[in-house]
């Protein structure tokens, strides 16, 4: 937020300074230091993030030194500790200020981050790097590429992402952010081969290896990802996230033993976090051994009783045992955890079918329409849900609702032309097999498990079916 003006002190007498302040204030003291020396402690407190001690320091400013320049400089600093940017402002704007001091520009950037005025924050920030001779600005070349993420011009924001990586606070949260930018400009061989080159430059960098993992995963080349994970663990066997990675990956490859095993190892090195526990359920519920998974599944829960994850699994188990009551118990849980995983709610929606509570599949589908109205399962369930209850109007309507808003589905085209078989309109039926055949021939051996009987007995049904397969 700030800029530590020493021009005038070293580090030593900076620390000098702060210790005399927390002397005074604990013995009870008269605190008097000029409005420079308070603006200095306060910049120490501000990285502390104290904010009883700001407030005494600006306090101290506005009795002492009222008139001073910088006395505004400092209330607009102690209103920023706590984002108030709206009472910041009047300080930062008032006619007095110094804006040739790069600590007020930096100040003012930062205000106006905070009111997502980012061009006004750019504008600031070029000033603070002007005033600065470009000397030691890597960490005002990150704000600025914040602010050009925030403009969406990802070239700009990749370009000071680079500039400023030498001071990144949070080098981790840095490359995420960069990776974000190369994909965002469709780039993801230049960040790659960046990464790559970061991994070069330090081999032992295991945010860097995870990083290039990253990327190869958001690629979906798994097992390119896994790789380099598995570079990340070799330099830290302790580094949980390796294997969390590599296990998640296993476990959607259905490569369960090999999750089994990696996770095993993350125990053996006293690696034990509820999100291991929980994907080790999940590749042991995969393989058969139930009872062990619902143990590992409340060993989660022991470790963090609001991990989603966890009720979700024991709800997929007693989903499989024709559980119901469990299974609906355990993934409202997960649900109320996590209410924006809509997996979690349509596993809801076919549990509540199953016990015909039709009523409550139609309020959780509600909750997903207004989270995910793209998606093209929603207007599935839908449909389903209305087919059980014999009311095959709201099931048509739901099934052209979703072909108006997504377009041409095959999928909604295959479930609407069954819909019409069975509603006796067999032309128009024939039309939407037809071209659900054109847009996706696959789709066809869904379409025949809906009622094998019914379909494979028509010969009219089976003749276009066979026309397709043969061209």
């Amino acid at each position: 937020m700030g800029f530590n003006d020493d021009n005038f002190l070293d580090d030593y007498e900076i620390q000098e300074l702060i210790n005399r302040f927390e002397n005074q204030l604990e013995s009870g003291m008269p605190l008097f230091f000029d409005a420079d020396e308070l603006n200095i402690i306060l910049e120490h407190y501000v990285q502390q993030n104290d904010i009883s001690k700001i407030n005494i320091i600006a306090d101290l400013a506005n009795t002492y030194h009222e008139s001073n320049p910088l006395t505004k400089l400092i209330m607009a600093k102690k209103y920023l500790s706590v984002q108030d940017a709206s009472n910041a402002l009047p300080y930062l704007l008032d006619e007095c200020n110094n804006t040739e001091d790069a600590d007020y520009q930096l100040s003012l950037g930062y205000c106006y981050s905070l009111l997502d005025e980012h061009h006004n924050s750019l504008s600031a920030y070029k000033k603070a790097i002007k005033l600065l001779d470009k000397e030691n600005c890597e960490d005002i070349y990150n704000s600025m590429a914040v602010e050009y993420m925030m403009l969406r011009d990802f070239e700009r924001a990749l370009h000071y992402f680079k500039k400023g990586l030498k001071a990144s606070p949070d080098i981790a949260e840095q490359y995420a952010e960069m990776t974000n930018c190369y994909f965002f400009l469709d780039r993801p061989e230049e960040a790659i081969e960046f990464f790559q080159g970061e991994v070069d430059n330090n081999p032992y960098s295991i945010t860097a290896w995870m990083t290039l993992g990253n990327c190869y995963l958001r690629l979906h080349l798994l097992e390119k990802a896994v790789e380099q994970y598995e570079y990340a663990m070799a330099i830290d066997q302790h580094f949980p996230s390796a294997y969390v990675n590599i296990a998640t990956i296993y476990n959607e490859l259905d490569r369960y033993q090999d999750s089994i095993d990696i996770i095993e190892e993350a125990f053996r090195n006293s690696v034990k976090k509820p999100i291991l526990y929980c994907l080790y359920g999940e590749a042991l519920a995969k393989t058969g051994n139930k009872l062990e998974a619902i143990n590992n599944f409340n060993k989660a829960i022991e470790l963090d009783e609001n991990i989603a994850e966890a009720y979700a699994g024991l709800g997929f188990i007693f989903c499989e045992e024709n559980n119901h009551k469990s299974a609906i118990k355990f993934l409202k849980r997960a649900h109320q955890l996590m209410p924006y995983n809509t997996d979690y709610i349509f596993v809801l929606v076919e549990e509540h079918n199953k016990t015909e509570d039709f009523k409550t599949s139609l309020k959780y589908l509600k909750e997903i329409e207004e989270l995910a109205p793209y998606d093209v399962n929603l207007y599935i369930a839908y449909m389903e849900v209305y087919i059980l209850l014999d009311d095959i109007r709201n099931a048509i309507r739901y099934i052209e609702k979703g072909l108006k808003l997504l377009g041409r589905q095959a999928p909604l085209l295959y479930r609407l032309a069954f819909i019409n078989f069975v509603d006796e309109d067999y032309e128009l039926g024939l039309l939407n097999l037809e071209e659900a055949l054109n847009l996706d021939y696959e789709g066809v051996n869904e379409f025949i498990d809906f009622d094998p009987n019914f379909v494979l007995n028509n010969e009219n049904i089976v003749n276009l079916i066979n026309r397709y397969k043969k061209d």
